[in-house]
């Protein structure tokens, strides 16, 4: 195996109150007065109509399209049609992690570059390559790559702070696993997602965040649906998007997303957020790979304390038996980055891991 240490990153990262002003400026080192498709989540469509007349003014030719609610290859190829028309140099994505990534998928089909603007603060998804393509059942299909990370994440916290609570919450989940995925990819000396292994900025970055998010997180949730971002908010979106993203990609993941391949046949939980989904996988992931108790106890009294999920029955699972568990672990065991872990995972494994949270959680 290779040791060529590799990391990727946006070209820009912008983040603050009204940083979508700056969105402009960016388009003007890309494709200044070039054509620009720009595919929104209808919820944030009216705000994206001022952002249209200011990259008019700027003399950009702009077409915005509303995304349809769900990132699937139909979702892609409708868009990527649409915009094909314009042969845009530039796309923009603007709105919650599917929206973003359906905005990857058009870049990936039309080869143009690619800008993003989360209006939430859910998952990491803005920073990386990544694209998460959902089947008809909702179950994720396929997770190709783009060549590149996005050229400029603008990330405006005055919008994302208007945003529910549960979304930032949501977002504070996913940071949380990375922690111990990284530690996890870089102890098995698995590959990352650019193909090679993870430099130690993936640990330098996934541990900052952990610290972050666990000094942070109750104040910033408190400014969670309030329009106005205080010194934690930032702090948090900071390590939510920036550090959780780029750790995540250039460190690599574990049980914790590979759980979403075991709940995936279960209807109950697709109601929940992919970063609530993930906690409870993280808190899986402990027990099974045998961290103590008093430890598991510590994070489940952090992730009950910020209102995240820490066993079953707080992802819809409230009936389950035996052979359920068996189910569920029997993919998560099959996911690449689990059959590759050192010292190795088995099913079995796994389903004690599900049953001692279990037990921890409920004490």
């Amino acid at each position: 195996m290779s040791d060529i240490r590799i990391a990727g990153f946006p070209h820009i990262y912008i983040q603050g109150p009204g940083a979508l002003a700056r969105l402009p400026e960016c388009m003007e080192a890309i494709a200044a007065k070039g054509r620009v498709a720009i595919i929104a989540d209808p919820i944030v469509e009216s705000q994206f109509r001022d952002v249209s007349e200011r990259l008019h003014d700027a003399g950009c030719e702009v077409i915005q399209y509303p995304f349809g609610g769900e990132c699937t290859r139909a979702e892609i190829d409708r868009l990527a049609g649409l915009a094909r028309d314009l042969e845009p140099h530039v796309v923009i994505g603007a709105g919650g992690g599917k929206a973003l990534d359906t905005a990857k998928g058009v870049v990936m089909e039309l080869g143009c570059s690619l800008v993003i603007v989360p209006t939430i603060a859910s998952s990491d998804a803005p920073t990386s390559r990544l694209i998460a393509i959902y089947d008809e059942h909702h179950n994720i299909a396929e997770t190709p790559s783009l060549k590149r990370n996005p050229h400029a994440v603008v990330v405006d916290t005055t919008i994302l702070a208007a945003a529910p609570r549960r979304f930032l919450a949501a977002g504070i989940g996913d940071a949380l696993t990375k922690k111990f995925e990284v530690a996890s990819t870089i102890k098995s000396n698995r590959l990352n997602y650019f193909g090679g292994r993870p430099p130690g900025l993936a640990s330098v970055l996934a541990d900052q965040c952990y610290e972050i998010i666990r000094a942070d997180a109750v104040d910033a949730l408190a400014a969670a649906g309030t329009g106005t971002p205080n010194a934690a908010f930032e702090r948090v979106v900071e390590a939510c998007i920036l550090y959780s993203g780029l750790s995540f990609e250039s460190g690599g993941l574990s049980i914790a997303h590979g759980i979403l391949r075991g709940l995936a046949h279960i209807p109950q939980t697709q109601a929940f957020l992919h970063g609530e989904v993930v906690t409870y996988g993280v808190l899986v992931q402990l027990a099974t790979m045998g961290h103590d108790d008093a430890y598991i106890r510590d994070i489940i009294g952090f992730c009950r304390e910020v209102g995240l999920p820490t066993r079953l029955s707080e992802i819809g699972v409230t009936e389950y038996s035996d052979n359920d568990i068996v189910k569920m672990a029997e993919p998560i065991s099959k996911v690449p980055y689990v059959v590759k872990n050192d010292p190795p995972i088995s099913m079995q494994m796994i389903v004690d891991g599900v049953k001692r949270l279990e037990r921890i959680a409920a004490l």
